[in-house]
């Protein structure tokens, strides 16, 4: 296992980076800082994936600077990446002001070092030594059914001190009401949880179900909501949560969370997934070549450079990976090439004829003989996804092509792409779709798992529809 710790901060927080790295270093622990380990002449993303391919852990400090952090925000994106996709990250929060954590990190427990340095330091170090000592692999959860998740639910809501009873309601698939101690201005008290467990074999929580799921516990006067899934949330799920839901606290033990409960408690790793743990000094070599194979493309497309000098090869990864992703169903692609502000440009249309149900709704919604990829290649300072992109793609859809069509780029759309798209929904019915390279990644890991990767892409136009 790699035994590098990853330390992830703003630099407005050096300071305290600064000091945390040495208290680290001197307990024995090798930390991967970027004072020490990136050289002037040498390329930062390469030199922040090198240390992230060989660290086990995962410190990030969260601050109201380091939430402002693009470097911050790109290191953590490809921490959770590797973590999703083999578990060999583990990633720890730290908390150094009254900065928010991010919702997608709600879940995993985080070092509180606002008050008492000295005394969460020692915690932190003790934690670290924890996870370095014992490395488990990840659950299968097509070895178990919805009944054994039910059980392994109730037993780990028991041994994190929940007292839960059961309830059964036709209405949804399994509830437990629990209550729990704590510590609240020095005082014990008994909190009311309203407990929901999902388990799916390829579905996320939707927005519809966390809001029926807010009703009920608003009716139950419950103090908190937990919900407990082998999957996870879909994105307007979580900002719903994190933007509309004020008055009750809802948990999430999401796949992430639950395996880190499964390393605490490993007893129900061997009883439900007959899995135990792996010494670290072992000498295992596990090979998983379909895991391989995503992790090549992942790598491809991160050390492909951005900019002009990658603009050939950027696409001929995409096309690559697209073809690993959707072919078949889909039929192979026709290449179509132009030549666009002194670049040869490459688009990707591939024949959309099949009977694949994400496929099949394009093509009958948007008319999508053909689904039309664009690349865009641009560099962290270089051009934006703008709405001369968005012209440029709309233009290209004709009616023997359709009218669907995706831009994949390294970067986010501005506002004006953004309004742009929803012009050429308004006046002419085209739906454009904007990938960026996490959503790439996450494409890749649905084919893993055996889902639809177009589970993705279905995703982004429902996100569109329901914020029109």
């Amino acid at each position: 296992m790699n035994s590098k710790v990853f330390l992830s901060y703003s630099y407005q927080d050096k300071q305290f980076a600064d000091w945390l790295s040495h208290k680290l270093a001197i307990s024995g622990i090798n930390v991967w800082y970027d004072q020490n380990e990136i050289y002037a002449g040498e390329s930062i993303t390469e030199k922040i994936n090198e240390g992230l391919e060989t660290s086990s852990i995962f410190l990030i400090i969260i601050s109201k600077n380091s939430l402002k952090s693009v470097w911050v925000n790109y290191e953590l994106n490809s921490a959770l990446i590797r973590a999703a996709s083999n578990h060999g990250v583990r990633i720890v929060p730290i908390k150094i002001d009254e900065a928010e954590l991010p919702l997608f990190l709600n879940s995993i427990k985080y070092a509180d070092f606002r008050d008492n340095k000295d005394y969460s330091l020692k915690k932190l170090i003790s934690e670290i030594m924890r996870i370095q000592k014992i490395n488990y692999p990840v659950p299968n959860w097509n070895t178990i059914n919805r009944e054994d998740f039910e059980n392994l639910v109730y037993e780990l809501l028991l041994l994190e001190g929940f007292v839960a009873t059961k309830v059964g309601r036709k209405k949804h698939e399994l509830d437990f009401v629990a209550r729990k101690k704590e510590e609240q201005d020095n005082t014990i008290i008994e909190k009311k949880w309203i407990i929901e467990a999902k388990f799916y074999r390829e579905s996320k929580i939707s927005l519809g179900q966390i809001t029926e799921l807010y009703g009920y516990t608003k009716i139950a006067e419950a103090d908190y909501l937990l919900l407990i899934t082998n999957s996870s949330l879909s994105k307007l799920a979580k900002e719903f949560i994190s933007d509309k839901i004020t008055d009750i606290k809802i948990h999430v033990w999401d796949e992430a969370y639950l395996v880190e409960l499964l390393y605490k408690h490993s007893k129900l790793f061997k009883k439900y997934f007959n899995i135990t743990p792996i010494p670290d000094n072992a000498c295992v070599h596990i090979i998983d070549s379909k895991l391989e194979e995503i992790q090549n493309f992942i790598k491809k497309l991160e050390k492909c450079p951005a900019g002009f000098e990658g603009w050939k090869n950027y696409e001929d990864i995409c096309i690559e990976i697209f073809n690993y992703l959707f072919v078949p169903p889909l039929s192979l692609p026709k290449i179509q090439s132009r030549r666009e502000s002194g670049i040869d440009i490459r688009d990707a249309l591939y024949p959309n004829r099949c009977e694949n149900e994400n496929w099949k709704f394009i093509r009958n919604d948007y008319d999508a003989k053909y689904i039309l990829f664009e690349f865009k290649n641009f560099s962290l300072d270089g051009n934006e996804v703008d709405k001369e992109v968005v012209n440029q793609i709309r233009d290209y859809l004709k009616k023997t092509i359709g009218k669907f069509g995706i831009i994949c780029s390294r970067k986010e759309p501005v506002r004006s792409a953004l309004e742009k798209r929803k012009d050429s929904f308004i006046e002419d019915g085209k739906m454009i779709i904007f990938i960026t390279s996490d959503h790439i990644k996450e494409m890749l890991m649905k084919k893993y798992r055996d889902e639809d990767p177009a589970d993705v892409i279905m995703d982004l136009i429902d996100e569109f529809n329901l914020s029109f």
